[in-house]
C-alpha cells in the first residue's frame, strides 16, 4: 500500500519549488506542438477531460445506486489495498456475501507472504460490515470459515429486514476515503481529532502505536522508513514487481481499473500534467522519485507517524483484522478532516529479509519503535492534515469482482434456520 510514483525524469526538468530549470524546449521553443503534445499525453494519462468509467465506483456506491447484498459488494470494492490491487472476489446470496483472495492480483516480492494482499481484504471486510447497516439488516461476519478453502477469506450473514443497528455515521465517508500521497502542512493534530480516529471498537490481537512525527520515535521511524526505502529501490525484482501495478495509459487504466496513476501520485495537478508529456517511467526511475518523494515530501509533512502491531503478522486471520483496523482509521481520519497514507516499507523489507533468509536487520531496527517486541510491526502509515484533498483511484464495478453464487448448500441452510420466513 505504499505510495509509489513515476515522474523520476521531472527532476531533470523541475527543481525542488517546481521551478523549470532545463529543456525549457520541451514547452517554450516547440510552441503550438509542445503545447498540443503537451495536451494529448495528459489526456492519456487522465489528466484531462471526459468521464472515466474506472471511476464509476465510488459515484456508484455515493448515490446509493447498489441495493441489498450488492450494496456491501459496492463498499467492499472502494477499500484500501496494497498499490490499489484489489485482490478479492465475491459472491453474493440471498442472505449474504462470501469474500474470496485473488492471489493472482499479487505483489511478488514486495508482498512475498501476502500480508498486505490480505490486509486490503481486512479492508474491503470492515467496508461491508459497516454497509451493512444502510440495509436494516443485522450482520455477522465470518473470518475463514471453510478450512478447506484457505481462499474463502469470510462470509458476511445477513438477517432479516429490520434485525440491524441504524445506519453508521462513518457510511458516506467511504466514497471520501482516499490515499493521499503529496505534501501536507504538518504540525500537531488535536488530541479530540485524534480521539475521534482511534475511537472504534478494538479488534483481537491487534494495537495501534502512534508517534508525534517530532518525537524521538518518530524520528526514529522516519530514519527507518528512509532506509528501507533505500532498501526497497536498490532491489531490482521489488522495483519490478511494483512498477507493474504502474498505469502509465489512461487506455490500460480505463481497461484494467486499477494500480496506480499520475493523477494520484501526490504531485500538485500542473506538474502531473507537464510530467504526462514526458515518456513512460523506468522501474529504476520510479524508484528514484519515490525516495526522494519519501525523503523530500512523505516523512517531513506529516504530523505523525504509526504502526498496526500484531503478535502474528503471516498469520491470516490477523493480517484481515489489521487491514480492517488500517480501513477503519482511515475512514475515522476522513470523517475528522484529516489525511493518510500507508508507508510500508518497513515492513516489507522485515519480510523481503525473511524471504531471501538474510539477516533480519529491519526486524531487529524496528524493535526500537516497539514498546513490547512480541508484538511485531504488520502495517506502517503517516497521518496529517493537508490543503486539498486526494483524488479518486481506479476501481472496478461490481460487476467486474462477481464470482458464481453463494453455495447453495449454505442458501438453503440459512432458509430453513429463518423458517423459510425471509
Amino acid at each position: 500500500m505504499a505510495g509509489r510514483n513515476r515522474i523520476a525524469s521531472i527532476a531533470a526538468t523541475f527543481g525542488p519549488s517546481g521551478r523549470m530549470i532545463a529543456r525549457r524546449g520541451l514547452l517554450i521553443g516547440a510552441g503550438g506542438l509542445a503545447v498540443a503534445g503537451l495536451a494529448g499525453r495528459a489526456w492519456q494519462q487522465g489528466l484531462l477531460g471526459g468521464d472515466n468509467p474506472a471511476l464509476a465506483a465510488w459515484d456508484d456506491w455515493a448515490s446509493q445506486r447498489q441495493a441489498g447484498p450488492l450494496k456491501l459488494v459496492g463498499a467492499g470494492v472502494l477499500a484500501s489495498s496494497p498499490h490499489n490491487t484489489q485482490p478479492w472476489a465475491f459472491a453474493v446470496g440471498r442472505f449474504g456475501v462470501d469474500i474470496f483472495e485473488v492471489p493472482g492480483r499479487n505483489l511478488g516480492t514486495m508482498d512475498p507472504f501476502g500480508r498486505e494482499r490480505l490486509a486490503g481484504l481486512g479492508g474491503a471486510i470492515h467496508n461491508m460490515a459497516l454497509a451493512s447497516t444502510a440495509l436494516g439488516r443485522a450482520a455477522k461476519v465470518k473470518l475463514l470459515p471453510d478450512p478447506q478453502n484457505p481462499a474463502h477469506v469470510a462470509r458476511v450473514i445477513l438477517g432479516p429486514d429490520g434485525s440491524g443497528p441504524a445506519a453508521h455515521p462513518l457510511l458516506p465517508f467511504i466514497a471520501r476515503r482516499h490515499t493521499h500521497r503529496g505534501a501536507w502542512r504538518g504540525g500537531p493534530v488535536s488530541e479530540a481529532k485524534l480521539a475521534a480516529v482511534l475511537a472504534f471498537p478494538a479488534f483481537a490481537g491487534v494495537k495501534v502505536a502512534l508517534f508525534a512525527a517530532s518525537s524521538p520515535l518518530g524520528k526514529r521511524f522516519a530514519a527507518l522508513t528512509d532506509e528501507a526505502t533505500v532498501a526497497i529501490t536498490g532491489d531490482a525484482a521489488m522495483m519490478a514487481d511494483s512498477h507493474r501495478w504502474f498505469r502509465h495509459e489512461r487506455r490500460d487504466a480505463e481497461r484494467l481499473m486499477d494500480g496506480l496513476t499520475l493523477a494520484t501520485s501526490g504531485v500538485s495537478p500542473w506538474l502531473a500534467t507537464a510530467g504526462a508529456m514526458l515518456p513512460a517511467q523506468s522501474a529504476a526511475d520510479e524508484g528514484k522519485y519515490w525516495l526522494a518523494s519519501t525523503r523530500d515530501t512523505h516523512l517531513p509533512t506529516a504530523s505523525l507517524f504509526g504502526l498496526i502491531l500484531t503478535p502474528g503478522p503471516h498469520d491470516r486471520r490477523s493480517a484481515l483484522l489489521v487491514g480492517s483496523a488500517w480501513q477503519r482509521l482511515h475512514l475515522g481520519a476522513t470523517a475528522a478532516g484529516l489525511v493518510a497514507q500507508p508507508l510500508n516499507q518497513l515492513p516489507e523489507m522485515i519480510d523481503r529479509e525473511a524471504q531471501l533468509r538474510a539477516p533480519p536487520r529491519f526486524a531487529r531496527a524496528a524493535d526500537a519503535l516497539l514498546d513490547d517486541p512480541a508484538w511485531r510491526p504488520s502495517f506502517a502509515f503517516r497521518l496529517g492534515q493537508a490543503d486539498a484533498p486526494a483524488g479518486a483511484a481506479l476501481r472496478r464495478p461490481v460487476s467486474a469482482v462477481l464470482g458464481p453464487p453463494a453455495r447453495m448448500a449454505w442458501e438453503v441452510e440459512q432458509w430453513k434456520e429463518a423458517g423459510g420466513a425471509y
